[in-house]
């Protein structure tokens, strides 16, 4: 009796605690009701992580989180429904563990005093990590004032670790009020930024490889006083003022009177007083609107010692074509109510794989995502069901992955259908006839995209070959093997012919632009490249011809629109317009517009004339792919490839 007392107790005490945990979880997703979020945008609970705050992602889809204790912990989503599985504290005797960072398949973490270094944690989580530990740093400054470091990894290979000064404003020795940098192994330690107070984010801006850092202004000069700091380091050596400025142009009583250094770096942006800048990454993603892409993103985690709060929040900061910052702007606020009260604390951001975003806050003890669907309005459940909106549309469903639609002047449409991306023998070219009847015209495709037609004959780009399929028949020939090409294709994308019969096909190559080019193949089956990857163009997707031997090219990699001329002894790129994003379909209709899709964000510009201001005339889609018009020209054909629907809609 007495054992089955106590274990009715005991199962009483874990019924209450699971109970308790689950409510203040329940009570954090209520409370996302009051994120104020852009069109389109989601916030999420990934994951419950005690102290969350520097987060990092492993080679697997781990996410490796630090605290300010003695834990770091992984989370597991195993099955990448966007929702952890499981979180695993796998280290538990740190001091403050905040930084963390995956280089080459091993953890690194950043604690006050030392960098330690972790193998294989994607390959076993039970491994015995603290036996395994590898000390690569131990001469960090070992004080808790601002102790909590940061850590990063540069494009360089080397680690990149804030340090803060220990103090509100003082005259640091050593290391102190920097940032450092060293090899993977803790060889070649050297400042890299001087005079930095306390930054606790940092990250690398593509295109340029600089480092950019947030830092945190003095404190007890006032509610508005000194702003926060984004800065930018093209190169080690610079001094970004501090304790000679306590925070952009602001100086304390006790120090305005000391000398400075004489080059101090300005900040490229401020924030508000005291709005606690903390980690941040740059958007690289395609998931998220064309907008948003080179965007950094900022944790605001809020202020401490401000009568009326400041913060909590998500910041972007935008940039312009030289890039360079051009301005600051709320992305998602509602952590900090009306009313002053505060029920979250934004920490650190982590791109994943799929272009979302994760937000970890160390109050809650929780892990958001912020995804992008392209249709929810707002927090508005009925918009979210709601279809797109783009007037007098119709719009056809059940199709995989449909990539290029091509409209005959008979009426009838065909669609290529990549299936399983990657796959090979799935994908196909669907037909629907002028009265609505949908047949398979070709199978056996590996990734068919681009699309056009001569002489009968549907032209098709399939991965690292051109297909030509018989438009009666559905018989396939290839017109040009991988071996036919002068090198081996990466990722044929768009088709457009000339009058002469002239195949022209984009090769995006890789996800950086690797191999890139375009290829002409002629009626007799030669095929050159008529424009390689350092021609200006990164990744080259649609395709249009623009007189004799030129053509109109969306460049996918960059969002601009090139045009190519052809014919001379050299071909030459002129840039013309720019902003579409992920840039993808090109087709112009009889009164000379041009359209424009973008595939990353759902969006179709139209335009005068190839350099007038482009017109977003459709929105609201997932992805939209390459477009045509329709057989009598009153409408545009538009593929949603992530969502399975081809879409009419009226332009005239």
């Amino acid at each position: 009796m007495k054992n089955q007392l106590i274990k009715g107790l005991i199962g009483s005490i874990f019924a209450t605690l699971s109970i308790s945990a689950w409510a203040d979880i329940q009570d954090v997703r209520d409370n996302l009701s009051k994120l104020r979020v852009p069109d389109g945008f989601k916030v999420d609970v990934y994951a419950e992580v005690p102290g969350a705050r520097q987060m990092t992602l492993g080679t697997n889809g781990n996410v490796y989180v630090g605290t300010r204790g003695n834990k770091v912990y992984a989370v597991v989503d195993r099955n990448k429904d966007h929702k952890a599985d499981q979180v695993v504290a796998i280290l538990d005797d740190l001091t403050v563990g905040n930084g963390v960072a995956m280089v080459d398949g091993h953890l690194y973490v950043a604690e006050q005093h030392r960098i330690t270094r972790y193998a294989a944690p994607d390959f076993d989580l039970t491994l015995p990590f603290k036996a395994m530990r590898e000390v690569v740093y131990d001469k960090l400054p070992n004080k808790a004032h601002h102790g909590w470091r940061y850590i990063a990894t540069g494009p360089d290979n080397k680690l990149y670790v804030t340090v803060g000064a220990p103090c509100n404003i003082c005259d640091p020795t050593g290391i102190e009020a920097s940032i450092i940098s060293m090899n993977p192994d803790g060889s070649q330690v050297e400042t890299f930024a001087k005079g930095v107070r306390n930054s606790v984010g940092l990250d690398f801006q593509p295109g340029t490889n600089t480092l950019f850092f947030t830092d945190n202004g003095v404190d007890l000069l006032g509610a508005d006083i000194p702003h926060d700091e984004l800065n930018a380091a093209p190169k080690a050596g610079l001094h970004f003022g501090f304790p000679y400025f306590a925070g952009g142009d602001a100086r304390d009583p006790n120090w305005k009177n000391k000398t400075p250094p004489a080059a101090v770096t300005k900040p490229v942006a401020e924030f508000q007083a005291h709005s606690a800048n903390l980690g941040f990454k740059f958007y690289s993603g395609k998931q998220f609107p064309s907008e948003y892409q080179g965007n950094a993103v900022i944790a605001q985690h809020g202020s401490w010692n401000r009568k009326e709060p400041v913060g909590y929040q998500l910041v972007r900061v935008t940039f312009d074509e030289q890039k360079q910052v051009k301005e600051t702007k709320v992305f998602i606020d509602g952590w900090l109510s009306a009313e002053g009260e505060v029920w979250g604390r934004p920490n650190d951001v982590l791109q994943l794989p799929d272009g979302s975003l994760l937000v970890s806050d160390d109050y809650n003890g929780v892990i958001y995502r912020v995804s992008y669907d392209g249709k929810t309005q707002g927090k508005s459940a009925a918009a979210a069901a709601a279809p797109s909106t783009n007037q007098g549309e119709t719009t056809l469903t059940g199709f995989a992955m449909p990539e290029s639609v091509f409209a005959s002047p008979n009426g009838v449409v065909y669609i290529s259908e990549i299936g399983e991306f990657g796959k090979a023998g799935d994908g196909k070219i669907t037909q629907i006839d002028a009265n609505g009847a949908r047949k398979t015209l070709a199978d056996g495709l590996n990734d068919p995209k681009g699309l056009d037609m001569f002489n009968g004959q549907l032209y098709v780009a399939d991965v690292d070959r051109v297909v030509s399929v018989d438009a009666q028949t559905g018989k396939q020939t290839v017109t040009a093997a991988t071996s036919a090409f002068p090198r081996k294709p990466v990722f044929l994308n768009d088709i457009e012919i000339d009058g002469l019969g002239n195949v022209y096909v984009s090769d995006s190559g890789d996800d950086n632009g690797k191999s890139a080019g375009i290829f002409k193949i002629t009626p007799a089956g030669k095929v050159t490249e008529v424009l390689r990857a350092n021609a200006g163009i990164k990744r080259p997707n649609g395709l249009l011809m623009d007189g004799p031997d030129s053509l109109l090219v969306a460049d996918f990699g960059t969002g601009k629109l090139f045009r190519l001329q052809l014919g001379g002894k050299k071909a030459s790129v002129t840039l013309l317009n720019q902003g579409f994003g992920g840039a993808d379909g090109l087709i112009r209709d009889a009164h000379g517009h041009l359209y424009v899709s973008d595939w990353a964000g759902g969006n179709v510009w139209q335009l005068a004339e190839p350099k007038a201001t482009p017109q977003r005339i459709i929105q609201g889609y997932q992805s939209a792919a390459d477009i045509s018009l329709s057989a009598d020209g009153q409408s545009l054909l538009v593929p949603d490839m992530k969502a399975g629907t081809l879409h009419s809609v009226p332009i005239q």
